[in-house]
């Protein structure tokens, strides 16, 4: 900073709290006032502005500053006192240029406040010809009683150019004694920048947030029009505008969508704004990704007060005004002709999206060709539709699944009904609703098979890595354990009665006490009815345990005490495939009608083989035997519920129906 020589007191007259109120009122955002301050560097003549805010682990509203320097043609401390400080000054009316020629931005001579809308003091150097400027703008001094007038004092300092300043003339204004408790968001206020300021604006004059150069912001495009630059537009005789628009790809910003007009430069109308079609055009639901410019100079080609039509704080049109008449019915028919083209194109855009994607594509072959056709009609409907980008694929899924699942459950009504109402909106809401709900009941019970079909695979791998019979730890993987959380992994057709359980305490809990043997300590593994009513005793070990003849008479010899009060119908013996037992031992009991050496893998594949045909019906496997299976066995369900079991001479001809357990076919 340079030391300042000499110093002056500016004079500045004020109405109650009218300079206050002009900053704090017309500009509340940020985005708005800082904008309005980098429109007086184009004003100036700059060619670069910086801003510099606060960095969020530093901000500090007592603290922080916010700052403003441009390369502009500077000020004289004359020209703070004639012009900067004199309020609400048209220089158009005047007859002035901005500095190098520019068309002045400003108008109302008000945009100078505007950094009262976000901090209490502004600070002003400015420097040109070797010599600066200082003084302090406090919103505090700049208050006079209501209704009165009085005169303020503001103290300046005059002296050389500023050490840091490395052009020849310039500005910088620091705001502090900030307003707000959360700091400025740095990418977010770039991109108002970039949106406020026109092409030809960012092209002249460098604008940096924190360093970072301001530009255009950066939208992938699925359509624009024109591809590139803008269109010329005539609108009646007399104006011309030049606009461009585009629909992104993804969901815009809210600070991205609608158009923003410009005016000389700078934005007049501030987006998001649709010329108030959003809430009754057809395809409203486009406005999301709909962005474009409009530069319509034209509004503020006058210079006297009577023809201003854009307001203070550049944030609307009077679109009441005659002048902006033209303009508004444009807006209105252009905007809603964007938003139907874009509808319709977007209903071929999603459907050859859908067909493209390899899955999906060989899905849809495999449907008949009506039903194929009608999943292209409502993939094109639901394009269409509101549908954002990221939801199409699972919407779509439910589409395409809802014709393979047709033998299941009638969902093709549901969707005949829904595009019947010819709203797309309505339409992607029933797929919405089918896919998110997925018919509650139905769900439920799949939901089951599925939970059965999981528990079959831990049990394989159980068996596979010799999980012990038994954990005396929580958290330890047990053989046992599982057997009784799901007894049917045994037998599906048995049902487990009692496990684990000493052979005196069952005998005396069946009331037979008194032919039990208190210092017996045998404990069975499980009790289990069978289908006939009789009871089984089982007894398991794990995998890779090795049978004994122990083993197997100590099951023989639980089956015997139990048999004292109950029939045991049935011994079964589960462990792996090793056996330390004679061969003729082994095989006399095998032999035993009521008696059973059985393995886990042949307990695994038996009950597996009983779930297994429901797993490609929960996983979609439409191209898997059993699925087309479950196809055939419920269109012929409905078809016995409807019309009768009688099955005629061509279906007799084609043998039997369906069954879940795929047997080879005997007569091979």
């Amino acid at each position: 900073m340079s030391t300042f020589e000499s110093s002056r007191d500016f004079k500045l007259t004020v109405l109650g709290r009218t300079l206050e109120h002009l900053g704090t009122q017309m500009y509340k955002r940020r985005d708005v006032a800082i904008a309005e301050l980098v429109a007086n560097c184009w004003d100036a003549g700059a060619t670069r502005v910086d801003i510099t805010i606060p960095l969020p682990n530093e901000y500090a509203p007592e603290l922080s500053e916010v700052l403003i320097q441009d390369d502009g043609i500077g000020m004289s401390d004359d020209e703070v006192e004639e012009n900067y400080l004199v309020i609400g000054r048209n220089r158009r009316t005047e007859g002035q240029n901005a500095a190098k020629g520019r068309r002045i931005m400003g108008r109302k001579g008000v945009g100078k406040l505007a950094g009262f809308g976000f901090a209490r003091k502004m600070q002003v150097l400015t420097w040109r010809n070797e010599q600066s400027c200082l003084f302090e703008l406090s919103a505090k001094s700049l208050k006079a009683a209501p209704n009165k007038t009085r005169e303020v004092t503001i103290p300046g300092q005059i002296g050389p150019k500023p050490s840091f300043a490395a052009t020849q003339s310039g500005t910088r204004i620091t705001m502090s004694n900030l307003k707000h408790k959360t700091p400025v968001d740095a990418d977010s206020l770039t991109q108002a920048i970039g949106r406020r300021f026109s092409r030809t604006v960012l092209g002249e004059m460098e604008i940096y947030v924190n360093g970072v150069l301001v530009e255009e912001p950066d939208v992938e495009f699925e359509s624009r029009y024109p591809e590139v630059d803008f269109i010329e537009e005539q609108l009646g005789d007399e104006h011309t505008i030049k606009w461009w628009a585009g629909f992104s790809a993804k969901v815009l910003p809210k600070e991205l969508q609608g158009f923003t007009i410009q005016v000389n430069g700078k934005t007049a109308q501030a987006p998001p704004y649709f010329f108030d079609v959003e809430g009754t055009a057809s395809g409203q639901h486009g406005t999301k990704y709909l962005t474009g410019v409009i530069e319509a100079d034209y509004l503020d080609e006058e210079s006297d007060d009577e023809s201003d039509r854009v307001s203070t704080d550049r944030q609307e049109i009077d679109w009441d005004d005659s002048g902006s008449e033209a303009l508004k019915r444009w807006g209105d028919e252009t905007t809603r002709r964007l938003l139907r083209e874009r509808v319709d194109a977007r209903g071929a855009q999603i459907e050859h999206y859908v067909e493209s994607q390899p899955e999906f594509s060989a899905r849809i072959s495999r449907l008949d060709q009506q039903s194929a056709s009608r999943v292209r009609q409502f993939l094109n409907l639901l394009g269409r539709s509101g549908t954002d980008n990221d939801r199409v694929d699972p919407l779509a899924e439910t589409i395409i699944r809802a014709f393979e699942y047709r033998q299941f459950h009638d969902f093709i009504t549901e969707l005949d009904a829904a595009a019947a109402s010819a709203d797309p909106d309505e339409f992607a809401l029933v797929v919405t609703h089918m896919k998110d709900w997925r018919l509650l009941e139905s769900r439920a019970v799949l939901e089951i098979i599925k939970g059965r079909l999981d528990i079959i695979d831990k049990f394989y791998d159980f068996i596979v890595n010799d999980t012990p019979e038994t954990a005396k730890q929580k958290g330890r993987e047990n053989l046992h354990d599982l057997i009784a959380d799901y007894p049917w992994l045994i037998n599906p057709e048995w049902q487990v009665l009692s496990e684990e359980k000493r052979i005196t305490t069952q005998l005396r809990e069946w009331g037979a006490a008194d032919i039990s043997d208190p210092e017996y300590a045998g404990r069975y593994d499980f009790i289990a009815l069978a289908g006939d009513g009789e009871l089984v005793v089982i007894e398991i070990k794990r995998s890779g345990h090795v049978v004994t003849t122990r083993d197997l008479f100590n099951l023989e010899e639980y089956a015997t005490r139990l048999g004292r009060a109950q029939t045991v119908g049935y011994r079964a013996f589960i462990s792996g495939d090793s056996y330390d037992i004679d061969e003729s031992q082994r095989r006399m009991w095998e032999s035993q009608p009521d008696r059973g050496l059985l393995t886990w893998r042949e307990i695994h594949e038996r009950i597996r083989s009983h779930y297994e045909h429901y797993r490609s019906v929960l996983e979609g496997s439409t191209e898997d035997s059993h699925f087309t299976r479950k196809t055939t066995e419920v269109a012929r369900t409905k078809e016995v519920l409807q019309s009768g079991a009688y099955r005629g001479v061509d279906r007799r001809a084609s043998g039997l129906g369906p069954q879940d357990l795929p047997y080879p076919d005997a007569s091979q």
